[in-house]
């Protein structure tokens, strides 16, 4: 295909995730997903191939693939076999590719004149999925049962045709029925305008041009990551780092990867890694993926449009049984956003050491999950979740940012108004911590204290959070950022609380969360060269 034509056809396909995202936002009952857009939008081949995604949650987009190749088994590999016009599949399985079960993933196969040719696909972070506690992450469960409602791949939509029956059951095993079925219908909602976005561009460019489009852009972007990483200098490159605990024991939980650059291919190996955790820090196998896939874009060009071929280049070896592909049955629900943060740092660690000059420090590398729920003073369930933002790593160029969401999550926050409208909850502090960046050449950009108070009787917290005990590093002799804390403040006494928890609040407790400081880059007594 001319390069031109590619070009446009390109911009055309990408704008078809872009605006499931905004149907999305509009359409969805939650602050989580409203505000927070804490939701990620896509589109595939009829191979189950990506081919277009949104700017949205890295942590989402990795994981698709294996949810898509899932339907595919079930379904049948060759499209249509099983599936219909008007079929949409829902899921939330972290062991069938699934990140942790508040992220509920909606598949719509989409049919242009009765012929199969693809799927329109969006993930989105439910604020209760039932469990153990409000929320559906507590900071102690140990086993996957008590995070929620597991929901197989099963048909929402039978053609067209809204399965009552599993409206039912979610709506049963969920403290806030409501306001999940209205996020549900936002999400079929949304893969709808991206499956008549992409039968509207095949019938303005025709099947045949749409399959040279499809095989084109694939074949672009692999030949433009072989060329991003034959800039890599080959060798072998190794790195280990640590997560603070895995929630139930005190003991460390050791990451270790080895990193094997050549000329056109990149293996990445995880052996050495802890054994899987009792606690919820496991990382389900698509979740481990989309971290190394995300470190990948990073580390080359991320212009490079994102789809099925920047990947080709990589071989990952994840053993089965450890703490990044765990069994079936273990708890996860931290690992998706505490675990992948991690492996996030571990990688860039590793490739700082074949790429000295353009690897930032270590970010506040945790999403700092704060989930509130039980009963307001009219009777009714709520769930609050939010990720708080932190430090940003410096970089060899510039300071790091303050108060930013970094890595493998890209959400907004929620605004204080929206936050005290929807919940029995009062904000009284919100501001950036001074100093909490790491010195250097560069400083870390600084972490944020936001303080909660509980206007309800009978509600829960749970925190799933990192960088409690252990301290993001700084690079190139780099300061080291702040550590972060949680506490209550509860009749003038502070209570402290561990990085991952399950606690029982009491009317007018102050939540307290410090977020870490990013790291340092580079020795502070060296001076900046002028730009």
């Amino acid at each position: 295909m001319d390069p031109i034509t590619l070009e446009v056809m390109k911009n055309a396909y990408l704008a078809i995730p872009d605006e499931m995202g905004s149907v999305l936002k509009r359409t969805a009952y939650s602050p989580n997903i409203k505000e927070r857009m804490d939701a990620s939008c896509a589109i595939f081949d009829a191979e189950g191939k990506m081919i277009a995604q949104a700017e949205h949650i890295p942590v989402h987009l990795g994981s698709m693939p294996v949810a898509v190749e899932y339907i595919r088994m079930i379904y049948g590999k060759r499209g249509g076999e099983r599936l219909f016009d008007g079929d949409q599949i829902i899921m939330n399985d972290p062991f069938k590719g699934g990140s942790h079960l508040p992220d509920i993933t909606i598949i719509k196969p989409v049919f242009f004149k009765n012929k199969f040719v693809g799927y329109v696909v969006n993930k989105a972070h439910h604020s209760d999925i039932g469990g153990k506690s409000p929320g559906s992450m507590p900071g102690d469960s140990t086993e996957i049962f008590q995070e929620g409602f597991r929901i197989p791949p099963v048909k929402i939509l039978d053609k067209g045709r809204e399965s009552r029956e599993i409206i039912e059951i979610i709506k049963a095993n969920t403290r806030t029925p409501e306001e999940r079925i209205g996020d549900i219908r936002a999400q079929l909602a949304a893969n709808n305008k991206g499956a008549q976005r992409l039968k509207g561009l095949i019938a303005k460019y025709g099947m045949k041009v749409h399959n040279r489009f499809v095989r084109s852009i694939l074949e672009y972007s692999e030949k433009r990551m072989r060329a991003a990483i034959r800039k890599i200098p080959n060798g072998e490159y190794s790195a280990v780092d640590h997560l603070d605990d895995d929630g139930v024991r005190p003991e460390k939980v050791k990451l270790k990867v080895k990193v094997k650059v050549g000329r056109e291919k990149i293996k990445i190996d995880f052996t050495g890694t802890s054994k899987q955790s009792l606690g919820n820090v496991n990382s389900p196998y698509s979740v481990s993926l989309s971290s190394v896939y995300y470190v990948l874009r990073c580390i080359t060009d991320p212009t490079i449009p994102p789809n099925h071929g920047c990947y080709k280049p990589l071989e990952i070896i994840i053993p089965k049984g450890t703490v990044l592909n765990p069994q079936e049955g273990a708890a996860v629900s931290a690992g998706n956003v505490e675990t992948s943060q991690r492996i996030v740092d571990l990688l860039l660690l590793a490739f700082s050491k074949a790429l000295p000059g353009s690897i930032p420090a270590q970010s506040q590398g945790t999403m700092n999950n704060v989930l509130i729920g039980g009963q307001g003073q009219d009777g009714d369930f709520f769930s609050y979740y939010e990720t708080i933002a932190g430090g940003e790593g410096a970089l060899p160029y510039r300071n790091g940012q303050s108060g930013i969401h970094t890595h493998m999550t890209n959400t907004l926050n929620t605004p204080i108004e929206a936050l005290e409208l929807g919940y029995p909850l009062r904000i009284e502090s919100y501001k950036l911590i001074p100093n909490s960046g790491g010195k250097g050449l560069f400083n870390g950009g600084m972490g944020v204290k936001r303080s909660i108070r509980i206007l309800s009787d009978n509600s829960t917290l749970s925190i799933q959070s990192d960088r409690r005990r252990i301290a993001p590093k700084g690079l190139n002799g780099g300061g080291d950022g702040k550590k972060g804390q949680n506490y209550i403040m509860r009749n003038n006494k502070k209570i402290k609380l561990p990085s991952k928890v399950t606690y029982s609040l009491q009317k007018n407790d102050l939540i307290v969360i410090e977020t870490p400081g990013g790291a340092g880059w580079g020795h502070s007594k060296v001076k900046r060269k002028n730009k």
